[in-house]
């Protein structure tokens, strides 16, 4: 999914074009408001946003996103008019993988979309790997689809409900281990690397409310996949992020 963060109306008619076209799955984010509820719900792979905004400047948004732990390997684009040498080292400096500036050039624009989602984290294992280390078909691939996605809805609601001085460090460090064994199991190759990357064990405020988080996103990721089974599995399949 690429978030596109514009309030232009010529600008966002251009982009949304070329999505389109390229069939690239995209949502459009009028404000910085409206682009922090995507960040916080959506699984994305990719992030373009313009520097001035109705709401607030688009480089604070993507300072704000890098604090974010799951949302640190996101690939993030500049398009703007703004072409100060300030703006420009900053965008660089945040982690920007590209800085494109106004008017588009639409087949430049492509391009350089092509090489940003180049560098979008996986998702899922490919699927053709996966059939082949798990010896098992679609008819029976689904059913472990599910089973993990309703272990990953549990522990993401007794999160949310964590009280750290009355939870069970063993208990949640029991649920996550068995949630990251399902999810090496299906594929959900991103799913691990956040709790590995996340996940301490102490289940600290901190760590518990980033797992959260994190899991909250990839519960989408799972939903979608779900949600039509042909379609899932040919995303999957097509080694798709």
């Amino acid at each position: 999914m690429i978030l596109i963060i514009e309030d232009d109306q010529i600008t966002t008619h251009i982009l949304t074009a070329l999505m389109k076209r390229q069939r690239w799955e995209h949502v459009i984010a009028g404000t910085c408001v409206d682009a922090q509820q995507v960040m916080a719900s959506v699984p994305l792979d990719l992030v373009l946003t313009d520097v001035s905004l109705r709401d607030g400047n688009g480089l604070d948004l993507v300072e704000q996103m890098m604090l974010k732990p799951w949302l640190q390997d996101i690939p993030v684009m500049l398009c703007t008019a703004d072409g100060r040498r300030a703006t420009v080292e900053r965008a660089l400096g945040l982690g920007a993988v590209d800085y494109i500036k106004k008017p588009l050039n639409v087949d430049q624009m492509q391009s350089r979309i092509v090489r940003a989602l180049q560098r979008a984290p996986r998702r899922w294992e490919n699927w053709r790997e996966m059939i082949k280390r798990l010896r098992v078909d679609g008819r029976s691939f689904f059913p472990l689809l599910q089973l993990t996605r309703e272990q990953l809805v549990r522990l993401v609601e007794k999160l949310e409900r964590w009280n750290p001085a009355t939870g069970d460090v063993d208990e949640v460090n029991a649920d996550v281990a068995r949630l990251r064994s399902a999810a090496l199991n299906v594929g959900a190759v991103r799913c691990v690397s956040m709790i590995d990357f996340l996940w301490t064990g102490s289940a600290s405020e901190q760590d518990v409310a980033d797992l959260h988080d994190a899991m909250a996103i990839e519960a989408r990721s799972f939903e979608k996949a779900i949600s039509n089974r042909n379609a899932g599995l040919a995303t999957l399949g097509g080694g798709a992020r």
